[in-house]
């Protein structure tokens, strides 16, 4: 039964007890009456996963939790204090990853709650979360209140999402107070300069449906800068809004004064990733000195082309997507490794960045992670295998030997567009790349180290160069 949703609006013990020990995956109680029947048997129900909760509810939240519940949303529900706190105190007993979703909890006021001593119950509720580990809790909040973010206040949780810019307006009063906070997820259009308050803990931020201002991303950059560790920007789908649509005739200084104070930031530990991007969300980069880019579609990496050049200290390139074409990318000077991830490129693409990365003229590594060459017939032109042969050709002539390879998904074609090639170094993370490998290995003229990961049996048959140096077995079963 664990594929069937069940809903209930109006419950009785006797329906309750049809369920007890069942195995359905998820459940929707529509009252607090139909949540306090479903307690007496909700701890039997060994694979719920999700547990959706409407209703109106007070003191102290009795629900027994089974081990399975993976996601608890509060949907339209008005609680006490009391309530919520020990609803989360509660979920922080389960051991394990669980989400809590917020998505329209008003708080009933103090007046509201029965009893003299409400305040007092509530307080010490409050104290009783500050001694539980919170840290397996991710908190959603799509409608919130300051009193509800007041639950939250120096409490460990670590991950929390924001659904709406006024969330985020509402949770900036506590989020430096939240010290084991390593992931902020934000939604909603924001405008101005960020205020946010960012806790120490974080490690990343994540942009996902965002539309602002270039003055408020500017200042969010300059927040992250603050923070003095490696953190993540995750860019997944960002608007920048126009100099128009924003309030106030000085908004164009206020964006150009915005661009020139990240320069003056040390932004080398922000790992930026860009997802859907623009000419003027990769303008706020330019000539910053972040040292880790990833582009996840090649749209992304044909807009950041443009100032990937000026960034001064970029070390690391993280490419997904399609490519076709002779790769244009001007890579910086400080590039160390560019790592392809899943690729589909063309074998003209590839040999052109192959040749781009041999004119950095310092060591650097090229990590082929999931590359797929596209079939010639796929390649634009008729005379695509005049362009690969002409290519070829090119590198042969150039220096490759500063070049390290790391091959983690390989094939035949792949290993064609080396073959005859002077790299210095060469991984292959499996048994299965060792074996495509050993056609071209012995044309490796230049060849000095070869790192190899995998599990082989039977007798090797390598063909080794004579310049090897070093064979080097990292994690071999064999």
């Amino acid at each position: 039964m664990s594929l069937i949703e069940l809903y209930l609006k109006n419950g009785s013990v006797e329906l309750f007890e049809i369920f007890r020990g069942t195995n359905i995956g998820i459940l929707t109680l529509n009252t607090a009456g139909c949540a306090s029947l479903a307690s007496k048997i909700l701890y039997t129900l060994k694979k719920l996963t999700k547990l959706h909760l409407w209703g109106t509810y007070s003191e102290r939240c009795t629900l027994q939790l089974p081990a399975t519940l993976q996601c608890i949303s509060l949907q339209k529900v008005e609680c006490s204090a009391e309530w919520l706190c020990s609803l989360l105190i509660a979920l922080s007993s389960l051991d394990h990853s669980v989400m809590c979703e917020l998505m329209d909890v008003v708080l009933q006021p103090c007046v509201e709650e029965c009893g003299d001593d409400s305040q007092a119950r509530i307080s010490d509720s409050r104290s009783e979360m500050q001694l539980h580990d919170m840290s397996e809790i991710k908190v959603w909040v799509t409608n919130g209140s300051v009193e509800l973010f007041e639950i939250f206040r120096g409490t460990n949780i670590a991950i929390l999402t924001l659904e709406t810019a006024e969330c985020a307006s509402l949770a900036s009063k506590i989020l430096y107070t939240l010290k084991k906070l390593t992931t902020l997820y934000l939604w909603g259009t924001y405008s101005e300069r960020c205020t946010l308050q960012l806790p120490a803990t974080l490690q990343c931020i994540s942009l996902q449906t965002v539309e602002c201002s270039a003055e408020w991303l500017c200042g969010l950059l300059v927040a992250l800068s603050s923070l003095d560790h490696s953190v993540e920007c995750e860019l997944y789908d960002v608007v920048l809004q126009t100099c128009a649509e924003q309030c106030g005739d000085d908004s164009q200084a206020r964006i150009s004064d915005s661009r020139s104070e990240i320069p003056l930031h040390d932004t080398s530990e922000i790992e930026v990733l860009v997802e859907n991007g623009s000419v003027e969300l990769f303008e706020i980069f330019r000539g910053t000195n972040i040292a880790i880019l990833t582009l996840k579609t090649a749209e992304c990496a044909s807009l950041a082309s443009k100032i990937l050049y000026t960034l001064k200290k970029l070390t690391t390139l993280y490419l997904f997507g399609t490519y076709s074409d002779r790769c244009t990318l001007q890579l910086p000077a400080t590039l160390q490794c560019i790592s392809l991830q899943t690729v589909e490129c063309s074998a003209k693409w590839l040999c052109s960045l192959l040749i781009s990365l041999s004119s950095l003229d310092h060591s650097v590594k090229c990590e082929l992670y999931d590359v797929v060459l596209q079939p010639f017939e796929d390649a634009s032109g008729d005379d695509s295998h005049v362009h690969v042969s002409d290519l070829r050709s090119e590198i042969l002539s150039c220096d490759m030997s500063l070049i390290e390879i790391y091959l983690n998904n390989g094939s035949v074609e792949l290993f064609e567009i080396f073959r005859g090639t002077n790299i210095g170094i060469l991984t292959l993370t499996t048994a299965e790349c060792a074996s495509l490998a050993s056609k071209i290995l012995y044309t490796l003229k230049k060849l000095t180290k070869l790192y190899l990961w995998g599990t082989y049996s039977e007798r090797c048959t390598l063909q080794l160069p004579a310049t090897l140096q070093c064979i080097s077995l990292q994690e071999v079963e064999c």
